[in-house]
């Protein structure tokens, strides 16, 4: 009877042990379960935060790129602004070429009249023309550098 009863005892106890450890177990199943719920709670929370993100950026790039665009266009303009400007200047300075060849011309054809009548105020208007045409060459090597210095 003693072997019985020590052998029923033994097998309490290892009963009690097997209860133990299973409750153990319970308990790390339980905290790795919580764990689990947590990591997937940030997970889904960066994931949010993410696609926040990528959408300001995107929006952002949208943004810098439409601008980018209005200034490219912007620079086209200008540059056939200053393309029409410049042609006018030559157009100008080649009318007051002309201009002047004429008064030179006139003054071929009946030099002693023209110059005996109108002599101050040719001189004058000589001036004047010179004056305008190395203005309006002045001008046009203005524009033209400052073509060549933006492009």
């Amino acid at each position: 009877q003693s072997t019985g009863s020590s052998g029923i005892n033994a097998e309490y106890g290892e009963l009690e042990q097997a209860n133990k450890l299973c409750d153990m177990y319970r308990e790390q199943c339980l905290t790795l379960e919580e764990e689990l719920c947590r990591l997937k709670e940030e997970n889904d929370v960066s994931r949010s935060l993410f696609k926040e993100r990528t959408s300001q950026m995107s929006k952002r790039l949208t943004t810098m790129n439409s601008r980018y665009e209005a200034l490219e266009s912007r620079r086209n303009l200008e540059i056939e602004g200053f393309k029409t400007d410049v042609q006018m200047l030559r157009k100008r300075v080649q009318e007051l070429e002309k201009q002047l060849i004429r008064v030179s011309l006139k003054e071929k054809e009946n030099p002693e009249m023209y110059v005996l009548k109108h002599v101050k105020s040719t001189a004058e208007r000589s001036k004047k023309l010179m004056g305008e045409v190395n203005k309006v060459k002045s001008r046009l090597y203005s524009v033209e550098n400052n073509m060549r210095r933006n492009f």
